[in-house]
């Protein structure tokens, strides 16, 4: 008998004693069918956890494009084009296999790479994706004795608590689903905007980060004067630095501190969730944008109820928002603060807030934002 079962089986029987009902109470709970299918789950769990950072490994180290239409390849063969020791590579081989990412053919001994994995991981953006969060993942374990102690303690955690690496992580995770282009098709499809900005308008980006977002609207439209903010200072500092046109600039201010002026367009690029008080930063946003000018949204894209965010993507988003987003609002929470949004709160939610702060039209923008949900506010 298991160390489990023994361990059940003795306080069921304490608990009989006590509540005649506690053995059929117990009997539901240690099927030791359902408990080992827990544990095999938790050990996936940790698989999967760890394939990211090897992922990223093979990322960094040539690893992909040496497997890269190369056809069946031993280990010895793959170690033969990169740098990496060859009991290493045949380990991260062997892993990845197990993965599903590799095909192993047990009579060649060889590992081949599948045409759709190269497209997503080598050729696609699903390599420098994961690279992105391995940065960030890395930081959040260094970090992670602090954290939990503010997590457990009922406390936030804010942007500036983290490390630079988890900054440099998050900037190259804006880089990736947030291109240029994808920018450029968005402002595109608010016609009244790109004229104004073609004109001479002024553009403020609120919560800009590194202001990757912020410099690429300067780019498109060379005309306009185009303001980063930000609460942290470091990442102003880091902004201010990167060589960029003359019409951007970058101040620290909160979201509540945002100058008063007839913007053409203000914008959150993914960072309304992360604000202590989203509806006071809508109704500061209200106040500030022109009467013909708009307000960009761009949130995680999720659903309105809770259960069809049950999905293996809605868990990233959940996850990411209880890790790092979520405890950056708490973190600025005030007494009048609103509730912190979350990661997937969905746009019938979204729409109430902007409602609640003044604006009369709402309008969804059907752009290529396959992680977004991206949203157009008018007074």
């Amino acid at each position: 008998m298991s160390t489990i079962s023994t361990v059940q089986d003795e306080t069921a029987q304490d608990e009989t004693a006590q509540d005649g009902t506690a053995q059929d109470r117990t009997a539901a709970v240690v099927d030791d069918a359902a408990v080992e299918a827990e544990m095999g789950k938790i050990v996936t769990e940790l698989g999967a956890a760890l394939g990211v950072l090897l992922t990223a490994l093979g990322t960094r180290s040539g690893l992909w494009a040496a497997l890269a239409d190369a056809g069946p390849l031993t280990d010895r063969e793959v170690a033969a084009k990169v740098r990496v020791h060859p009991a290493l590579v045949r380990e991260w081989l062997r892993a990845q296999a197990a993965g599903g990412y590799l095909e192993y053919d047990a009579a060649g001994e060889t590992f081949t790479l599948p045409a759709s994995v190269a497209a997503a991981i080598h050729y696609g953006p699903g390599g420098a994706l994961v690279d992105a969060c391995a940065t960030m993942l890395s930081s959040m374990g260094e970090g992670f004795g602090a954290f939990s102690e503010a997590f457990t303690s009922g406390r936030g955690f804010g942007w500036h608590q983290r490390t630079a690496e988890h900054w440099h992580g998050t900037d190259a995770f804006t880089q990736i689903v947030l291109p240029d282009e994808l920018i450029g098709a968005t402002i595109s499809s608010m016609p009244e905007v790109v004229d104004a900005l073609s004109h001479g308008g002024t553009v403020v980006d609120v919560g800009c980060g590194y202001g990757f977002p912020t410099t690429a609207i300067a780019k498109l439209y060379p005309a306009a004067q185009v303001l980063g903010i930000d609460y942290h200072d470091a990442s102003i500092a880091h902004a201010r630095e990167q060589a960029g046109p003359d019409n951007v600039r970058f101040e620290v201010a909160a979201a509540a501190e945002l100058p008063v002026s007839d913007y053409s367009l203000i914008t959150f690029f993914d960072s309304l969730h992360d604000i202590g008080d989203p509806l006071g930063a809508l109704v500061r946003a209200r106040s500030a944008v022109a009467a013909s000018g708009s307000v960009l949204l761009f949130e995680p894209l999720g659903a309105d109820d809770v259960q069809d965010n049950l999905t293996p993507t809605g868990r990233m988003f959940y996850a990411v928002s209880t890790l790092a987003c979520t405890p950056n609002a708490v973190s600025q929470e005030s007494a009048t603060s609103s509730e912190p949004l979350g990661g997937q709160a969905g746009e019938k939610k979204i729409r109430a807030l902007a409602a609640d702060a003044g604006f009369t039209r709402v309008r969804r923008l059907e752009v290529p934002a396959p992680l977004n949900l991206v949203l157009e506010l008018r007074p």
